[in-house]
């Protein structure tokens, strides 16, 4: 099957989530979460404040990323309501690993649990073998995340963070197929 098939309607349903393609009655939800000085600020390429015209964009570059088969791009929701996002980007390449959720859904494990069943997705449908991920050096909950998934520390980097306007030390981390099977088993 080709893999532009594959990305377009994926529905991923965790224990208590649901992953799913964006769509435009989703923007309202997307800005109420995102548009928070706390969470974007561990984001690199989201501009604060953030619009309903951002929160567009964005669906618009979600769907035509999976139509070229370059990336994959869900929203977390929970009893049908986006709480957050995750994604794979650049696929076939780097395969980078990115999530967030509204800061009153924090220190509930549903991050962990939504990259879960992700990952678990991504590695079976998608055939890959390695992602990468990080995150900004002041997130050490994003850390605990990865780390509880498998992701190794491989190093630091500096990456631009739209929101704060200039570049921030990032710790970079790396997940293997193995690896990831090793933790989640």
């Amino acid at each position: 099957m080709r893999i532009e098939k594959i990305l377009l309607e994926p529905r991923i349903a965790t224990q208590r989530l649901l992953l799913r393609p964006p769509s435009e009655v989703d923007r309202d939800a997307i800005v109420d979460e995102i548009d928070d000085g706390d969470v974007v600020r561990m984001l690199a390429r989201v501009p604060f404040p953030y619009t309903r015209e951002d929160a567009l964009a964005f669906v618009k570059s979600a769907r035509d990323s999976a139509a070229r088969g370059t990336g994959v791009n869900l929203v977390i929701t929970e009893n049908d309501l986006a709480i957050g996002c995750i994604g794979l980007a650049d696929l076939r390449r780097v395969n980078e690993l990115g999530y967030w959720l509204g800061r009153v859904h924090w220190h509930q494990g549903l991050a962990t649990e939504a990259a879960t069943d992700f990952l678990e997705w991504c590695f079976d449908k998608l055939g890959i073998d390695v992602v990468r991920s990080g995150a900004f050096f002041d997130n050490p909950a994003s850390l605990r995340v990865q780390l509880k998934l498998g992701f190794e520390t491989v190093g630091t980097s500096h990456r631009p963070s739209l929101a704060r306007g200039y570049a921030v030390e990032h710790i970079d981390t790396i997940l293997t197929r193995a690896r990831f099977a090793e933790a989640t088993q």
